[in-house]
């Protein structure tokens, strides 16, 4: 009988000290990864509007695809963080857009998801540049500023695309820079 329960409970004791130990890890190491997450972040925030001398966060309901709404406290504008799906999954896009309604700055924050040397050209500022200082933006069919696809990245630069379109939608319904 020792014979057959004896492994049985070694392994079991081992999977509960195992187990244990990951949950100690993670409650010592949640409260920093998270720390780093917000400074990466505003990191982020101050590279899109440089002008800002801080940032508030904005209490507004959002529309689909969008995930923070950041006012700076200066009035420089509006960061709004917003995420489309690409080729591979969700591009995540922080726009920066001034008191004027114009987008200030585009950064693709997270293309991890996309096709390492063709969508991950989104990020590039060769692509990014062209949404600086428009108001509307347009895919070719309508009004606007037109937005050029990366040749091969066409849903990746959609995915892009749609992120910022959500962005200047969100600043619409939340009345501009308020």
């Amino acid at each position: 009988m020792k014979e057959k329960f004896a492994p049985t409970i070694v392994l079991g004791a081992i999977c509960l000290i195992a187990a244990l130990l990951l949950a100690a890890t993670y409650q010592v190491t949640a409260p920093q990864i998270e720390k780093i997450a917000i400074e990466n972040a505003n990191a982020a925030r101050y590279e899109v509007m440089p002008e800002a001398d801080g940032f508030e966060k904005v209490d507004c309901e959002m529309i689909e695809g969008v995930t923070e709404v950041f006012k700076a406290t200066n009035d420089a504008g509006i960061v709004i963080t917003s995420a489309a799906k690409g080729f591979g999954g969700d591009i995540v896009v922080m726009t920066a857009i001034d008191p004027n309604g114009n987008i200030e700055k585009v950064k693709v924050t997270d293309c991890s998801t996309e096709t390492a040397g063709l969508g991950s050209k989104t990020a590039d500022a060769a692509y990014t540049d062209q949404y600086t200082g428009a108001a509307t933006i347009t895919s070719g069919e309508g009004e606007g500023t037109v937005i050029n696809p990366i040749s091969g990245a066409t849903y990746s630069s959609k995915g892009v695309f749609n992120a910022v379109s959500a962005a200047l939608e969100q600043y619409a319904q939340i009345g501009g820079a308020q």
